[in-house]
C-alpha cells in the first residue's frame, strides 16, 4: 500500500494535478496539440514557422509563470497582460530566468528565438537565409548541449527547427517544476 493510500481509501497526493492547475494543464495540451498541427517542417513559408514557434514559446512561458505564481488569478492575469510587466515575450524570458524556472542557455536561445521571430514579423523579405537569421540559428545552443552536434550542412532552418523543438520539450514540463515551488500569499498580519 502506498503513503497516499490507507484503510479510508485513497487520500490526497500532492503530484496530483487539480482544479484550475489540471484546468490550465489541459489547456496547455490542447495548445501543444494546435502547435504541433502548424509547427510541421514541411512548412513551406518561413515566416509562419519563426512566428508559430515563437508563439507557442510565449505560451509556454505564460503557463510556467502562472504555475509559479501566487494563486490570485486576477492579479496574476494583470501582472501578465501586454501593457503591464510581464506581458511581453523578452519580460517573460527575463522573469523565467530570474526566478531560477530555466537556466541560461534557455533563456539565451529564447532570447535568439525572439530575435528571430522579431525579425519575421518586421521584415517582409526575410527569410533563413538572411545573414543574421542564419547566424541566429546558428547561435542557438541548447539542442547542441542535450542532444548532439547538427550535421555541419545543417540549414539555418533546419537549426531553428530542432532547437525550438528542443525548447519546446524542455519547457513544456516546467510548468509542473513551477507549480511545485508555487509562491505563497503572506498571511495578513
Amino acid at each position: 500500500m502506498s503513503k497516499t493510500e490507507t484503510d479510508e481509501g485513497n487520500r490526497y497526493d500532492p503530484s496530483w494535478i487539480t482544479g484550475k492547475d489540471l484546468e490550465r494543464h489541459l489547456e496547455l495540451e490542447r495548445s501543444f496539440l494546435e502547435f504541433a498541427q502548424l509547427f510541421k517542417y514541411e512548412e513551406k513559408n518561413d515566416r509562419a514557422l519563426a512566428i508559430v514557434g515563437a508563439a507557442f514559446l510565449d505560451t509556454l512561458l505564460e503557463h510556467i509563470l502562472i504555475s509559479f505564481l501566487v494563486d490570485d488569478p486576477k492579479e496574476v492575469a494583470e501582472l501578465l497582460r501586454p501593457d503591464q510587466p510581464l506581458g511581453t515575450y523578452g519580460s517573460r524570458v527575463r522573469a523565467a530566468y530570474c526566478l531560477g524556472l530555466i537556466n541560461k542557455a534557455i533563456r539565451d536561445d529564447l532570447r535568439a528565438i525572439g530575435k528571430i521571430r522579431n525579425r519575421f514579423a518586421h521584415d517582409l523579405h526575410v527569410s533563413f537565409d538572411d545573414e543574421q537569421v542564419r547566424s541566429w540559428c546558428h547561435d542557438l545552443k541548447w539542442h547542441r548541449t542535450v542532444y548532439m552536434q547538427p550535421p555541419p550542412d545543417a540549414s539555418a532552418r533546419e537549426l531553428f527547427y530542432v532547437g525550438l523543438h528542443q525548447l519546446v520539450g524542455q519547457l513544456n514540463g516546467t510548468p509542473s517544476i513551477a507549480r511545485s515551488a508555487k509562491r505563497m500569499v503572506l498571511p495578513e498580519c
